[in-house]
């Protein structure tokens, strides 16, 4: 676990930066982390007027591989549904939503076989959406997945989008070289909390992860209440990365 120090020292920005993020792109890998690490954001960035778009990379599945109940197809559909809900909370239509369907916990990494096609897909992607800005999980992020998703944005990355990184497990998993570098990213949190009461109810919409609404299969995932409580904080850390 990090050093809870290193986090009470990043600096705080007020909630009106956001209108220089302009256009921005939110990159989840999996449903929860865009309202887990992103919600205030999205929720302030809809706020003043800024148009967001989510893309979801993974499909979700792994995440309870033993329901009979939730086989990986309808466990995908259940996942993906949340995330719309999630989404319609924050504010953000159904219509800038898109779903990659990679398989869970082995989204392309590089020096995969797909990657290459991952990072063509993201590219296109960028063209058509041009965001100024993009948030992404923190590229040392404790979590194979969220690896993967800074490796394949930072690949197809145009100069002229800014990218955000987010943790998500860095500070209840990762190890004192995870956290950023001087050379690497400036750090600073975002005041959230006049909307943070909308992150949480978008944070409830994930009953999936939350919640035993998935009962038949014991060694499933689901957060717990100290890593929720994390996120039940009026501020959200980003590294921005230079």
């Amino acid at each position: 676990m990090m050093n809870q120090e290193y986090f009470n020292l990043i600096p705080m920005a007020p909630e009106q930066c956001v209108t220089g993020f302009g256009t921005t792109l939110i990159v989840a890998p999996h449903a929860d982390d865009e309202s887990l690490g992103c919600g205030g954001v999205i929720s302030l960035l809809r706020k003043y007027g800024q148009r967001v778009y989510i893309v979801l990379l993974s499909d979700g599945t792994r995440s309870h591989p033993n329901s009979k109940a939730y086989p990986a197809e309808k466990l995908r559909d259940l996942r993906e549904s949340e995330l719309l809900d999630a989404a319609e909370i924050l504010g953000v239509p159904a219509e800038n939503i898109i779903f990659c369907r990679y398989p869970d916990r082995d989204v392309p990494s590089m020096h995969t076989e797909r990657f290459e096609g991952a990072v063509q897909n993201i590219a296109k992607l960028l063209s058509i959406v041009q965001p100024q800005s993009i948030f992404v999980p923190w590229r040392r992020d404790p979590h194979p997945d969220h690896q993967a998703a800074y490796q394949i944005v930072d690949a197809a990355r145009t100069a002229t989008a800014k990218i955000y990184e987010y943790p998500i497990w860095l500070e209840q998993l990762g190890e004192t070289d995870d956290a950023p570098k001087t050379e690497e990213a400036v750090p600073f949190r975002l005041d959230i909390s006049t909307v943070l009461h909308k992150k949480r109810e978008a944070i409830s919409r994930h009953r999936s992860q939350i919640t035993d609404l998935i009962s038949d299969d014991p060694a499933g995932f689901r957060l717990s209440e100290h890593m929720l409580s994390q996120f039940n904080v009026p501020y959200e850390t980003f590294f921005i990365s230079k």
